[in-house]
């Protein structure tokens, strides 16, 4: 799959796609399929945990910085719905209004704009709370591949605006992606939306409009142009979307 993975992280996207486009090709239940998808992302865990303990070791990241919330983060349908499901079961009715106005507030700045301007609003992420993600166990995809080895350099690159220091842990980095994009894949090969949304956007209209996870297990588009990662000017109608590759098959 990628010519810079070794072996092992080779093997580790295989395994975790075929048990994704498996597990989601015998769903009888719609609604359940999204179960799969939840389930899966304990991967992740198990990816980080067998890491080599030196790479572990120089983690930087820790509850309360956040730093790397204040950049756009670019999501698959399904981890949205897992993030939306989650907040209409966990918070209260003001938290859920207010996340619902956090949310709103981002899409209208987003709207409109290039990948590169919007990083440049170095706007926070709608649901962090006091430095911390109030949704760490539904969080995105991409938050759960990102470790940083350098939260001097984290906070360089934000207020620069460009990653000019290298904070990345290669061998973390490359477990955790080939388990992310395996889960990405595995989905869009068993036919579900493969278009890459703004989570923020997208999470709006996941809050605001019921249809968008009906719509996701109908194996339809989930969200409107507006929640696109990038604008529609910016892309033609097959860019900025996973393919069903047959990498599983």
């Amino acid at each position: 799959m990628c010519a810079v993975w070794s072996t092992e992280e080779e093997a580790l996207f295989e395994k975790t796609g075929g048990w994704v486009l498996e597990r989601l090709q015998k769903v009888r239940n719609p609604a359940d399929s999204l179960a799969v998808l939840r389930t899966v992302r304990t991967r992740f865990d198990r990816a980080y945990d067998s890491a080599p303990a030196a790479a572990r070791a120089v983690v930087a990241c820790r509850a309360g910085c956040g730093t790397c919330c204040h950049v756009p983060v670019g999501v698959q349908a399904h981890e949205v719905l897992i993030a939306a499901e989650h907040i209409q079961t966990h918070f209260s009715p003001a938290e859920l209004e207010g996340v619902i106005t956090r949310t709103a507030a981002h899409r209208q700045a987003f709207a409109g704009r290039s990948l590169e301007k919007r990083a440049a609003l170095k706007i926070p992420c709608a649901l962090l709370r006091e430095g911390s993600c109030s949704i760490y166990e539904a969080r995105p995809e991409a938050c759960r591949a990102h470790h940083s080895r350098n939260l001097a350099g984290c906070r360089s690159n934000l207020e620069s605006g460009f990653d000019t220091v290298d904070v990345l842990i290669p061998e973390i980095r490359a477990r955790m992606f080939a388990v992310m994009l395996a889960i990405d894949q595995g989905a869009v090969e068993a036919g579900f939306d493969g278009r890459a949304y703004d989570f923020g956007s997208a999470l709006h209209e996941a809050l605001t409009d019921s249809l968008c996870a009906v719509r996701w297990t109908q194996r339809q588009p989930a969200f409107p142009s507006s929640c696109w990662e990038e604008g529609p000017d910016e892309l033609d109608d097959e860019a900025g979307m996973l393919q069903p590759e047959g990498y599983f098959q």
